[in-house]
């Protein structure tokens, strides 16, 4: 296989990110725009050349290598079965599904045929400011880390809220709140830095009426290897501060990566700190498709594995958990 055709499913506002991104990823074509809305699907194939099609089945006799499913939580489970079932290779908007055990039989069916790749498309895996602050930590620029805060304080973007309808408000179909929906993008990089999280204690609320899950966390992560952390996810009711995605404390300084791209570098040389690095939030959806392109054509083991992104499901349910409890509640087990 030289290159890739891709087909996706789902046009609504995700996809224009997706798609935007794709251009960056030499090698796959988009033959195909998937969307039960006829102008959803018409507008992404403006966007790509790919054909508009009603369905997926529509969509195969296209001729598809792979697919990427951009639809709501609730529908991961069905279309990733029927991609799996039709030989595709499938990328798969985060999280998997929305519960633990509608991710257990997703992995069970991928598992069917390993000549097939299964990427869980968290692209915060490939944000080059948390690429980069991880590779000064694992230089030791900052010594032992033991410490880390990550916040994400912002309002509903209109094109994924866009009125009290929304999917996202609907617990059911999202899965839950913001822990799980937004927190993930937080998570992940703190998993990457940090390693495995034990257990969390938390507290939950709700600022918006129209969401039944979740729309404030504030809580604390403990790790396996002894560190903290402390993270905050809020969907704004109002104007926010610009405050830091993340800092990374250690024995020897600090690391803090911004609302700006910036990755910021304490060690006593500049108390402003050293700007070492700048980056965007947005070119980690291009790491998606290259990192599955060279998995696909190349034979390239993945950044991360799909299982691996039930960490992010466990930590969000845990803290969730917590928010009822009020008490340390455990990630695994």
């Amino acid at each position: 296989m030289n290159d890739l055709r891709l087909g996706i499913v789902g046009c609504g506002a995700i996809s224009e990110w997706h798609a935007r991104a794709l251009k960056k990823a030499s090698r796959t074509n988009v033959v195909a725009c998937i969307d039960p809305v006829a102008e959803r699907a018409q507008h992404l194939a403006s966007l790509t050349g790919g054909a508009a099609c009603a369905s997926l089945k529509d969509a195969l006799t296209l001729g598809l290598d792979a697919v990427a499913l951009l639809v709501p939580h609730h529908l991961h489970e069905k279309l990733a079965l029927e991609s799996f079932e039709a030989g595709m290779h499938v990328a798969l908007e985060k999280p998997m599904s929305t519960d633990l055990a509608s991710c257990e039989r997703i992995l069970s069916a991928a598992a069917r045929d390993t000549t097939k790749v299964f990427m869980l498309a968290e692209n915060a895996q490939y944000w080059p400011e948390v690429i980069a602050a991880r590779l000064l930590i694992d230089q030791g620029a900052i010594g032992d880390v033991f410490t880390a805060r990550a916040w994400h304080h912002h309002g509903p973007p209109k094109e994924f809220y866009p009125d009290s309808d929304s999917w996202r408000f609907s617990a059911e179909a999202s899965g839950g709140g913001v822990a799980l929906d937004t927190g993930s993008h937080w998570i992940r990089p703190l998993r990457m830095v940090l390693g495995e999280i034990d257990e969390v204690v938390g507290i939950t609320g709700r600022l918006w009426d129209e969401m039944e899950g979740e729309s404030l966390v504030r809580s604390l992560l403990r790790f396996s290897n002894g560190t903290t952390a402390s993270f905050d996810v809020i969907l704004a009711k109002g104007a926010v501060a610009l405050q830091p995605h993340f800092q990374f404390s250690g024995t020897k300084g600090e690391i803090v990566i911004t609302v700006m791209g910036e990755v910021l570098l304490f060690d006593g040389k500049d108390w402003q700190g050293t700007c070492v690095h700048r980056g965007n939030y947005m070119d980690s959806y291009a790491g998606v498709w290259q990192d599955f392109e060279a998995a696909v054509l190349d034979g390239k083991p993945l950044e991360a594995d799909a299982q691996y992104s039930l960490g992010e499901i466990r930590t969000a349910q845990a803290i969730v958990r917590s928010g009822s409890t009020r008490q340390w509640e455990r990630v695994w087990g």
